[in-house]
C-alpha cells in the first residue's frame, strides 16, 4: 500500500509541475496522505486546496471520490464536473480518470440519463480507455436490470451488504464492480456454491486493505438452476421496439444479453443514430 501511495504521489507531482508554474498547495498532497485514513481530514484539506487555487483540477477529482465513496453522490458529481471542465491538457489521462468517476457517480445516483449523456461524450472523446467504457456499459445495463428484471435498486450503492438477491450471474459481477471498501474496489478471490437452509448461493470470498482475514459476500441464486443455466432470461424483442424507451435502456438490454457488444454497435442496434 505504501508503494502504491508513493506512486501516487510521484505522478501527481508530475502532473502539477507540468501544468502550472507552481505546485499545488501543500494541502492538496496533505489531503492525498489522508483519503483513505482519515477522510473528514482529507476533505477539509482539499477544500482548503481549492480556496488557495480553484484552478487545480485535481482537488476537485479527489474531493469528488471521497465525497462518491462517502455515498454523497450529489457533491461528487458537483466535484467531479469541475475536474472533468477544469482538466483541459489531460496529462496522464487525469481528465479520463474524473469522466470514468462521473460516469458512475451519476449511475450511482440512479440517474442513468445522464451517466448515458456523460458516458457517450467521454467515450467518444477517449474511445480507448477501458474504464469509462466499462463504467458507460454499467450505467445502461444498471438502468435495464432495474426496470425491467426487478433488481433490487438498493443494490446500486459503493457500501457492502451481507446478502444479495440474483437472477443471473452477471449481476453478481455487476453488483460487486460498484463496491468499495477501505477506499479500494472489492474483488473476488474465490467462489463457491453453497446450499444456506435450502437455498443455493454464490459466495465469493474478498479481503480488503487493512484486514486480516476473508469476508463473504452472498448472492442468493433466484433461479431453478435445474432448468435455467447461468440465470433466468428476460425478453427484449418488446423492449428494443419501442423507440419510446430510453436509448440507455435499450443498450443495456442488449448489453446485458452481451457484455461483449460495442458500444456504438449496441447504439446502433437499438435504433439510435450514432450522433
Amino acid at each position: 500500500m505504501k508503494y502504491k501511495l508513493t506512486m501516487l504521489f510521484t505522478l501527481l507531482v508530475f502532473i502539477c509541475k507540468s501544468t502550472f508554474a507552481q505546485q499545488p498547495p501543500v494541502e492538496f498532497f496533505n489531503g492525498l496522505k489522508l483519503i483513505n485514513i482519515d477522510r473528514v481530514q482529507a476533505k477539509r484539506d482539499m477544500l482548503t486546496s481549492i480556496a488557495k487555487m480553484p484552478s487545480f483540477h485535481g482537488s476537485y477529482h479527489f474531493l469528488g471520490v471521497i465525497y462518491s465513496e462517502s455515498n454523497q453522490q450529489d457533491s461528487a458529481i458537483y466535484f467531479l464536473n469541475k475536474a472533468v471542465d477544469l482538466n483541459t491538457a489531460n496529462i496522464n489521462k487525469t481528465k479520463e480518470m474524473s469522466y470514468a468517476r462521473l460516469i458512475a457517480a451519476y449511475t450511482y445516483n440512479q440517474d442513468f440519463e445522464n451517466a448515458y449523456k456523460v458516458g457517450w461524450k467521454a467515450y467518444s472523446e477517449y474511445p480507448e480507455n477501458q474504464s469509462i467504457a466499462l463504467n458507460f456499459k454499467d450505467a445502461c445495463v444498471w438502468s435495464y436490470y432495474i426496470k425491467y428484471t426487478g433488481l433490487d435498486r438498493s443494490y446500486l450503492s459503493p457500501n457492502v451488504k451481507k446478502e444479495y438477491v440474483v437472477t443471473s450471474i452477471p449481476q453478481e459481477y455487476l453488483i460487486m464492480r460498484k463496491l468499495v471498501h477501505n477506499g479500494q474496489s472489492i474483488k473476488s478471490k474465490a467462489q463457491t456454491l453453497r446450499s444456506i437452509k435450502g437455498s443455493n448461493y454464490d459466495v465469493h470470498s474478498w479481503m480488503a486493505n487493512n484486514d486480516s482475514k476473508d469476508q463473504e459476500l452472498l448472492f442468493k441464486l433466484n433461479w431453478n438452476m435445474d432448468k435455467e443455466y447461468g440465470g433466468k432470461s428476460f425478453p427484449t424483442d418488446k423492449l428494443l421496439a419501442d423507440k419510446k424507451s430510453p436509448i440507455y435502456e435499450r443498450l443495456g438490454a442488449i448489453l446485458a444479453d452481451d457484455s461483449d457488444v460495442d458500444v456504438k454497435v449496441g447504439k446502433l442496434m437499438a435504433g439510435h443514430a450514432e450522433d
